[in-house]
This record gives C-alpha cells, structure tokens and sequence, in this order.
C-alpha cells in the first residue's frame, strides 16, 4: 500500500524526534519518522502520485497543543492541534477525503501504550510548532521497518 505524507525538514522536530527514538528503542519497537499522514491505502504507486498531483503544495506552520491516547496499532499515542483548518485544505480537491480523518503526528505505534513513558512525561514537548514544507510519496503497509520514500515535493 502507499501513503501521503507531510513532513518538516527544519530541525523543530529533533525533540520529538529524540523522544520516538528513546521510546522506540526502550520498547524494542521500529523507529517511526515524524510526519501527518495525509492519504492512505492507496493501492498502487500511481494513484499514490496521482494523490499527490490534488493536495495543495503550500507549506503552512501548525501549533501541536495536546497530546492524544488513541486505540488502534497506528495511532496509540499521538500530538494533535486544536486548529486542523491548514492541514484540511490541503486536502480540499481530492473527492471525498477527508471524511474521519484526523490530522495527527504519531509518537509511537503499538498495540498498548508505552511502558516507557506515560503521556504527562510529553507535556513538556507542547505546545510545538511545525512549518510542515515537504510532501512525500511513501510506501507503507502493516511492517513498519519495510517503509520506504518513493518521491519527495518541496512546498512553497
């Protein structure tokens, strides 16, 4: 399966990066590189890149103000903004999308929480802001440590 991703490439994100590193490796868990999926379960590269043709490719900054406990594998822990409004026009010209989605940025994948650290141990990570300015085309699916970056844009 492929996925698109919005992703940061300044450097506001080495805390959290540090952190899913700390976490992953104490968990014994893949490393997961920051980012809001934007599209999923696409089937094939080319509607992937297709996908990428109708987001809107302005860079935009997002205030990540709480921190989330959710119940799925993908989405067990997690930063998430109270103001979605940049992340939902992105996505505007694609039909249908977004019906459920939540804009989130994922700090650890799992079937329960981490042992590690418990969610107030974040609270000293937020709020943080994000100048989200890459968008990329991944391939994804249920291993973790088998993603890889098909093609990257750079946002104006």
């Amino acid at each position: 399966m492929f996925s698109v991703w919005l992703k940061s490439s300044s450097n506001q994100l080495d805390e959290i990066k540090n952190l899913i590193h700390t976490i992953s490796e104490q968990e014994k868990t893949d490393y997961i590189d920051p980012h809001v999926t934007l599209v999923t379960n696409l089937q094939t590269e080319e509607s992937g890149k297709n996908y990428l043709d109708k987001i809107v490719k302005n860079k935009f900054d997002i205030i990540f103000n709480k921190i989330q406990e959710g119940t799925t594998f993908f989405q067990r822990l997690y930063l998430t903004a109270d103001d979605n409004t940049d992340f939902f026009n992105s996505v505007i010209e694609i039909e249908g999308w977004p019906s459920l989605w939540t804009p989130h940025l994922s700090l650890y994948y799992g079937n329960e929480l981490p042992n590690s650290f418990p969610s107030k141990s974040f609270d000293n990570i937020i709020p943080i802001t994000v100048t989200f300015d890459t968008l990329g085309l991944y391939k994804t699916g249920p291993i973790v440590s088998e993603w890889k970056e098909i093609t990257t844009l750079f946002l104006d």
